[in-house]
């Protein structure tokens, strides 16, 4: 496996603030997880001036809290 076609990406978390680094797969969308509010990011270009970001959170239970 080649890894060298990967390209790292440094973002913070929107949800905490904390630095998180990740890598693009080939579809050209990232897909990470805080170490430290355990939110997922799906984030993805859409065009050169535009790109969509979801957060999520897996541990969220519905009817909880």
């Amino acid at each position: 496996m080649d890894f060298s076609i990967y390209q790292s990406v440094e973002m913070f978390c929107p949800n905490c603030g904390h630095k998180i680094t990740g890598y693009l797969s080939e579809d050209g969308a990232l897909r990470i997880m805080c170490d430290r509010c355990k939110v997922v990011i799906y984030s993805k270009r859409k065009n050169v001036k535009e790109f969509n970001i979801k957060v999520t959170n897996p541990y969220a239970i519905k009817g909880v809290g």
